[in-house]
């Protein structure tokens, strides 16, 4: 499947016999865990997001779907995953961002000062070239 599409693993736990599924997921969730548990030590390091330790999550093998929250959810079916916040949504949520805060519009006068550029860029060009500055002097 993951060669097709993104694919999430759902599994009760996770252990050192999912390595090849870890690796072919874009995210993870489990049923049980924590902070510290082998799913969530596994993804960050992988640089993945996972949603561990989900309360009332069940999975039927026999049957290839989930239940959670009351809700069976069959295999295939598009979910969304944020590993910072835990969520799990049915779908592709829209997507909102906030402007950047006063901190990020600092940092970049700063890396506009560090490379002597003030020209109108977007934020990556404007650190990438206080990085090049930087590390040419």
């Amino acid at each position: 499947m993951a060669r097709i599409d993104p694919v999430i693993l759902v599994r009760p736990e996770t252990s050192p016999n999912d390595m090849h599924g870890l690796a072919a997921a874009t995210g993870i969730v489990t049923a049980r865990g924590g902070p510290a548990s082998h799913a969530a030590v596994v993804a960050r390091a992988m640089g993945k997001p996972a949603v561990v330790g989900v309360v009332g999550l069940t999975i039927d093998r026999d049957d290839a779907s989930v239940t959670a929250g009351g809700r069976t959810i069959p295999e295939g079916t598009l979910i969304t995953i944020d590993g910072t916040s835990g969520d799990v949504a049915i779908g592709s949520p829209r997507i909102v961002t906030d402007g950047a805060d006063e901190h990020v519009h600092r940092l970049l006068a700063w890396a506009d000062d560090a490379s002597g550029d003030h020209s109108a860029r977007d934020e990556t060009q404007r650190l990438d070239a206080a990085h090049t500055a930087l590390r040419n002097r």
